[in-house]
């Protein structure tokens, strides 16, 4: 944590015997970006910059023990891994406090009269994001500014890129956000037509969707469900129409095997009568032939109806179970692209929040280049570990760095502490433009 009992402000002046409160108000009012409503960044105390903490390498000499000389790096919970001693707790010392702690722990029953040197070998780098022209980590120097970190970064601005690409974009992302919400309309649209076509209703209707697009997609939607639904009604009409056909010949085949079977009986009837005829002599053989003869033809039609009956039942059952088909597969396709339609919908309700989000940051992009008016200049942050616990603040340009530090510039939305009132095309009303963006852009842009 930072002693808030002495600070150096940006004039070069110490703040001293002062309150929490009082140091702050004393401490802002001499700073440049007090008027521009940004909190600055005191200065820390030259011993808090010297502080080790996880990532610092540190080049440790024991005299006469090459066994023990190297180069070690604190660990991700602030230890150094060291021989004999094994681990050694040097996070939130400073290198001086940390050869005195391993100069105590050598001497403490491995070595006697140990002589240690410490030194801080190679720091963390710096980490510049955001609205620069190559983001990136950067060797630290002692007393880098975050303008001299941006100034490494190539600038504080993507300054190869003219204004009218910027609006491109701009008007690229706006026409992306309009495609994804019309695209999410119609597949709420044809959502409720497959929901209504799946359970079977003869219309759809939808409170939800209002407005002259969502009516005219509606619309489209319900002429779709019409003709499908007629052409289903027509496909399986006809389907059935045949079936209808085939029971009532079936119906009229039955009455005729009935009639052929009677025919049948007499003829059998007439053919045992005159055989007692002809075997007591009172009968012709060649009448005889005759009725055998009419009986076999009478049988053979009766074979004939029940051949056509066959092929009428064989007939209707597949034309039952092409009926069936057909519904199934109606239905089928039905389920099938109300579930992409429902996958679609899904897909297209998460990708809106990420283009208005895109849109939003290519409206800031193109205000803070002086190309439009959704953002007032650029917003510096600096994200600082202290003591294993990293802090988030706003910072200026002439804000001192430590390493590890990670520096985001971003464009700073219109006014301070309120949003922009939106205008008629969806961009953020005019605010007042703040004096660091004009410093920062001609500070650092690269010829």
């Amino acid at each position: 944590m930072l002693d808030f009992r002495t600070y150096r402000p940006w004039n070069g002046e110490w703040c001293r015997g002062a309150t929490l409160a009082a140091a702050l108000v004393l401490c802002l009012a001499g700073s440049p970006l007090a008027a521009e409503g940004q909190a600055p960044l005191p200065e820390p105390p030259a011993e808090t910059a010297l502080l080790l903490s996880s990532g610092d390498k540190l080049t440790m000499v024991v005299f006469g023990q090459t066994d023990l000389t190297g180069e070690y790096v604190v660990d991700a919970v602030g230890d150094l891994n060291l021989p004999l001693v094994g681990r050694v707790r040097v996070a939130g010392l400073s290198p001086e406090q940390a050869e005195t702690l391993v100069r105590t722990r050598l001497n403490d029953g491995y070595l006697r009269s140990a002589t240690v040197s410490l030194r801080l070998s190679e720091m963390k780098p710096v980490y510049v994001l955001g609205e620069v022209r190559s983001p990136g980590s950067y060797t630290y120097r002692y007393g880098l500014t975050v303008l001299g970190a941006v100034a490494l970064a190539g600038g504080g601005r993507v300054g190869d890129r003219s204004i009218t690409e910027l609006k491109g974009e701009v008007l690229a992302a706006r026409e992306r956000l309009r495609g994804l919400e019309l695209a999410r309309l119609a597949q709420r649209a044809r959502q409720l037509r497959l929901e209504a076509q799946r359970d079977g209703r003869t219309s759809f209707v939808s409170d939800e969707l209002i407005g002259p697009e969502a009516s005219a997609l509606l619309r489209g939607e319900q002429e779709i469900f019409s003709l499908q639904r007629e052409s289903e009604r027509s496909e399986v009409g006809l389907l059935r129409q045949q079936v209808e056909r085939l029971e009532t010949e079936r119906a009229a085949l039955s009455q005729q095997r009935a009639l052929i079977e009677e025919q049948v009986k007499l003829t059998e009837a007439q053919v045992r009568n005159y055989a007692r005829l002809t075997d007591n002599g009172h009968g012709l053989q060649t009448i005889m032939v005759d009725r055998q003869r009419e009986n076999a033809r009478v049988r053979a039609e009766l074979a004939r109806i029940d051949a056509d009956l066959a092929r009428n039942g064989t007939a209707t059952g597949e034309l039952t179970l092409r009926q069936r088909d057909t519904e199934n597969g109606h239905r089928r396709r039905v389920v099938a692209d109300l579930q992409a339609t429902r996958q679609q919908l899904l897909e297209t309700e998460a990708s809106l929040p990420i283009a208005r989000d895109l849109l939003e940051s290519r409206a800031r992009r193109l205000a803070a280049s002086d190309g439009g008016t959704e953002a007032t200049g650029w917003s510096v942050e600096v994200t600082r570990t202290l003591r294993d616990r990293a802090v988030t603040f706003k910072a200026a340009l002439t804000s001192v760095l430590l390493p590890g530090d990670v520096v985001q510039v971003s464009p700073a939305k219109a006014g301070a502490g309120e949003a922009p009132a939106p205008a008629r095309d969806g961009a953020a009303a005019p605010g007042p433009v703040s004096q660091a963006a004009p410093a920062l852009r001609s500070a650092v842009q690269t010829p």
